[in-house]
């Protein structure tokens, strides 16, 4: 019923806002982009808005330099959030915008249920997968070729790749179709995997130097903290994505990330499973939520605190997991 009703407000609208959760990744971003094309595509008028700017390592995204860091004005039928599970990571938008309902498109599995129209889709692999099946839907025979590149990002982004568990046979047709609309699958691998800042480089030295590993080897977690920062000359957009090392360790079940950014008051903590742990759970139960293998929380915490509670609760959860026997 929640996409039928999405369809409508397509079907029926004229102006449209699209949107993402705040500090974007590329399957946020990517799939803002990507539906903003497709609404171009039928004929509508569409504005992809960031709060706080485009971060620096999704700016390869096609049609990233046209996104705007304040809402326009007038009137919108409907404003599209993309790739949001929590109401707090939802962009500000002004009291007085006339933007519609709040549409979700989202594929977390855990979620708090914000939004007047929510199409949350749990079995696709990113939110741009979500996407696609809406133009499809929608009528629209083919991405349009300025949206293809940001809903590939997406797909790559979110799929590790094409690595992790998620992944499947559709996931590959949904690739090779994007990338038969001139995609250049290798760009947006160096873009998302690789082409580092020198700042981010050592940054990720902090990071690995500081590492402890928790719970006889299953449990792999780091702080970050500002001095880590200040000393390397990293923002806090180049964290993403570190706590996968944690992950990369034989023997880990979870890697944990803790840190506390620039603005705002509240500790974030990025999880990763290496397959077995739902980290999904873990999330829940810090306040936060997520996939199974990736997922996340705020907390009004220290950063001592914060990962002491990190520390319990996976420790808990991991006392409840059979030791894996290595073959």
């Amino acid at each position: 019923m929640s996409r039928a009703r999405a369809l409508e407000l397509v079907r029926g609208g004229r102006r449209f806002l699209v949107t993402c959760h705040i500090r974007p990744d590329a399957d946020a971003l990517g799939s803002a982009l990507g539906f903003a094309s497709i609404l171009r595509a039928l004929g509508k008028e569409a504005w992809v808005y960031s709060e706080g700017g485009v971060p620096g390592t999704v700016t390869f995204l096609d049609g990233a330099a046209d996104v705007v860091g304040t809402v326009p004005e007038g009137t919108f039928d409907a404003t599209f959030v993309m790739d949001a599970a929590a109401a707090e990571l939802v962009p500000k938008l002004p009291p007085t915008a006339r933007t519609g309902p709040l549409v979700i498109v989202d594929h977390h599995s855990a979620a708090d249920g914000f939004g007047d129209v929510i199409v949350r889709e749990v079995d696709a692999v990113a939110t741009g997968e979500v996407v696609l099946r809406l133009m499809d839907d929608l009528g629209l025979r083919e991405v349009p070729r300025q949206g293809a590149q940001p809903i590939y990002a997406a797909i790559v982004a979110d799929t590790g790749g094409f690595r992790y568990a998620g992944t499947n046979p559709t996931t590959h047709r949904l690739a090779a179709m994007l990338l038969e609309r001139g995609v250049d699958p290798w760009s947006v691998a160096a873009n998302l995997f690789e082409r580092w800042a020198p700042a981010r480089m050592s940054l990720l030295g902090e990071v690995l130097r500081a590492m402890r590993i928790e719970a006889e080897g299953r449990l792999a977690i780091v702080s970050v903290d500002r001095s880590m920062l200040v000393r390397t000359g990293a923002s806090d957009e180049m964290i993403e994505g570190m706590v996968n090392y944690g992950r990369m360790l034989e023997g880990v079940e979870i890697a944990a990330l803790v840190w506390m950014p620039e603005t705002g008051s509240d500790v974030k903590v990025s999880l990763r499973s290496a397959g077995r742990a739902d980290v999904a759970r873990l999330a829940i139960a810090l306040g936060g939520g997520g996939h199974r293998s990736a997922a996340g929380a705020s907390m009004a915490l220290s950063i001592e605190a914060a990962e002491a509670r990190v520390c319990r609760e996976a420790r808990a959860m991991l006392a409840e997991l059979p030791v894996a026997v290595r073959r």
